[in-house]
């Protein structure tokens, strides 16, 4: 079941170019990860190796955390919970056009363009839940 989100909300989805995924482990060990992540207006969308350990996470455990920055002084975090689920393998995240247009300039900057191509597993999370706090 997703949630109606907030303008504030989606467009910091939409602008934002990292969060912090965070899964829980077999153990019960939340673990967070720094991500690229697309919002489509329903769903977050992420890709990953097939060999990380927030696919296997995930298939065990599918509550997430997305985790998005502060203004610098505590205000606008948001924290989007819901559930994940792999949604493709042995895909290429460089054909997704949306989330390509949103990171080729990024992945360039960073020497990662030709590497993006192990990035094959989709991870899709639905929004079941939000937190925020007031921008200053």
């Amino acid at each position: 079941m997703s949630i109606e989100l907030s303008q504030e909300v989606s467009s910091r989805l939409e602008s934002d170019d990292y969060g912090w995924l965070t899964t829980v482990a077999k153990s019960g060990q939340p673990v967070p990860r720094l991500i690229w992540f697309y919002f489509d207006g329903t769903d977050v969308i992420v890709y990953t190796m097939p060999s990380a350990a927030k696919v296997a996470h995930v298939k065990g455990r599918p509550q997430v955390s997305l985790n998005l920055d502060s203004d610098g002084n505590g205000g606008g975090i948001i924290v989007v919970g819901g559930t994940a689920a792999v949604d493709a393998t042995d895909v290429d995240c460089r054909t997704d056009e949306p989330y390509w247009a949103k990171y080729r300039e990024l992945s360039d900057q960073f020497g990662l363009t030709d590497s993006m191509g192990s990035y094959s597993t989709r991870l899709r999370i639905t929004p079941t839940r939000v937190w925020t706090t007031p921008t200053a």
